[in-house]
């Protein structure tokens, strides 16, 4: 049975909360993590980028504005000691840790101080409004547990005692993760869904190298379910197996090539551009998505997705157009050299193109680009490598010495605001430029436009303000983006329940309600250096997957892109009374 339909979804940028720059940097074999999709003849228009935010309303609150968690009553993890307000305290002390490397305290920072009103109560106070104020305490750690211990050590402990349906009871490196029931969980039903728990009680994450040795493993029973990187040949594979259920569509996942601005020749402008326009962006949507999504399309803006409500096109101008690619280099003074690659100022256009080893989109996309490059005279290179080593600090943040250009994906979630450290030029970032910039590029008008929509509550006002940025940022070729991912995930027809969401790591966001089978075997690709998802080591899919289940927040993200409940009952925005 299956489900295939190119949904239209909104792209949000950010990164989802802890770890999702973790999942997106994972484009190795396993995809980018994220997906959705919809019932074959249904069309689903894409949800307006609206959130589901409350207004800030007037009340006691000791600065600019203040948010009041209200925690539930029954909150719990798994040892039966309850969450409270402490813990939230503790995480927002963990978090802005400064000896601790962690991946991003976007929002967190623009936090002045916080209160534990009681146990059940926690007031976190901001120096300034701050819109996506909701993207803040996903993951909720217990501090009556992990106070006091070495922070690179306590992360089993954590995954161990978490506050969801299942924690981790045993981990056996190179075969296995499994998750068991959770027997003291504290909700009667799911809380971010409202539906029964379910049967449920053992998931067993097994680790097998490729998509065809999982395919196998779905057909012999070994295994209930995969989330493999879509591959034409896989879906056709999967689509003849008995007995098994399939979802493929188009999830906020985008792919894209990175410049290093470190370096000499790519932090000129024209030839920038010269490489945009001569790399066939739509043939490599045809050859690597239309065959999975039939109508994906080139995307023109690092924000929003082609499908959503505030897309904008500022890429059209960088269209296919080999003629114009080389007018490009010629303007400005450069020559062939006798290899048929131009030099300009002495120096040949050569250049490292790095991306995850053993990706066969990638491959393929590599394969093309690096043709169409050819013709015009520009000579790239392929640099691959396995995710865990392209994705480690060192080489990520590296400068053009370490890469020069870099193909891979970010995720999104519903509310841009975690992706703005990209576009900033100083911040937490190895190289001193936003946690997550990792092109090394600059340009203050851009990054001011992006900041101000911290401020902005009037969704489309804030989306103009994104919109405003990103064509700065597109029109300077900071980045060549490629499309919106194509995503598939599937299950054994005797489960009830699994649904992918694109908004999270993995398949597993509604895993407490499943049903059918007691034991679930799920196959994965790659497995976790650590479960450290706050301070990432290396690259950690099989980490986000554990913590999806394990792990709770204030709020989740459904596959409709609301922010709902979780471990609270309310939160309520405040501004000073008379402010």
């Amino acid at each position: 049975m299956r489900s295939l339909r190119t949904t239209r979804v909104i792209r949000w940028m950010s990164l989802l909360a802890v770890f999702a720059l973790v999942a997106a940097a994972c484009g190795g074999t396993t995809g980018d993590t994220t997906t959705t999709a919809a019932e074959e003849t249904t069309t689903t228009e894409a949800p307006q980028e609206t959130t589901t935010t409350p207004p800030p309303v007037e009340g006691d609150c000791p600065d600019a504005f203040c948010v009041k968690y209200n925690i539930h009553p029954d909150a719990a993890w798994a040892d039966g000691t309850p969450v409270t307000a402490a813990d939230f305290a503790f995480t927002y002390e963990t978090i802005m840790n400064d000896q601790l490397d962690i991946t991003s305290r976007e929002g967190y920072n623009k936090m002045t101080s916080y209160e534990e009103v009681d146990d059940k109560t926690f007031l976190a106070v901001f120096g300034e409004l701050y819109a996506p104020w909701q993207t803040l305490f996903s993951a909720i750690m217990p501090k009556h547990e992990l106070e006091g211990k070495p922070f690179n050590s306590y992360w089993d402990d954590l995954i161990t005692l978490g506050s969801g349906p299942f924690v981790m009871e045993e981990w056996v490196k190179d075969e296995r993760i499994v998750l068991q029931r959770n027997e003291n969980y504290w909700a009667s039903e799911v809380p971010h869904t409202g539906n029964p728990l379910g049967d449920v009680q053992t998931l067993n994450i097994v680790f097998l190298e490729d998509s065809q040795t999982q395919v196998q493993a779905l057909r012999g029973q070994e295994i209930d379910m995969f989330y493999p990187q879509p591959q034409v040949s896989l879906v056709e594979e999967v689509d003849a197996i008995e007995g098994v259920e399939w979802e493929a569509g188009l999830g906020p996942v985008w792919e894209h090539v990175d410049f290093n601005h470190s370096d000499p020749l790519l932090s000129q402008k024209f030839i920038r551009q010269a490489i945009a326009t001569g790399i066939d962006r739509d043939a490599i949507v045809e050859a690597v998505v239309r065959p999975i999504a039939a109508d994906a399309q080139p995307l023109g803006n690092t924000v929003w997705l082609n499908t959503s409500a505030n897309y904008e096109d500022h890429f059209s101008q960088y269209a296919y157009d080999p003629v114009a690619a080389e007018a490009y280099l010629t303007d400005n003074g450069c020559a062939k050299g006798s290899d048929g690659i131009y030099e300009c100022d002495g120096q040949r256009l050569s250049f490292n193109w790095a991306t995850t080893a053993g990706n066969e989109g990638r491959e393929l996309q590599f394969a093309l680009a690096q043709a169409n490059l050819a013709e015009i005279g520009i000579e790239v290179n392929a640099a691959f490598g396995p995710a865990a080593e392209v994705f480690a600090d060192e080489f990520i943040f590296g400068d053009y010495t370490v890469w020069q250009m870099f193909n891979f994906a970010w995720v999104g979630s519903p509310d841009p605001s975690g992706g703005n450290t990209i576009y900033y030029c100083e911040g937490g970032a190895p190289s001193g430029f936003g946690d997550i910039n990792v092109t090394r590029y600059c340009n203050d008008e851009m990054e001011q436009l992006v900041r101000a929509t911290d401020t902005e509550v009037d969704p489309a006002a804030r989306a103009a303000l994104y919109n405003q940025a990103d064509a700065i940022y597109l029109e300077d070729v900071a980045t060549i983006p490629l499309y919106q991912k194509p995503t598939f995930f599937a299950w054994n027809a005797a489960i009830s329940g699994p649904k992918d969401n694109a908004t999270q790591v993995g398949p597993f966001w509604n895993v407490g309600e499943w049903t059918g089978k007691e034991l679930i075997t799920f196959g994965a690709d790659q497995q976790p250096e650590s479960m450290n998802t706050f301070e990432p080591d290396g690259n950690l899919f099989a980490a986000g997957i554990v913590a999806t289940a394990v792990l709770e927040g204030a709020y989740t993200i459904t596959p409709d892109f609301r922010y709902v409940e979780q471990l609270i009952t309310s939160a309520e925005p405040i501004v000073p009374a008379g402010g």
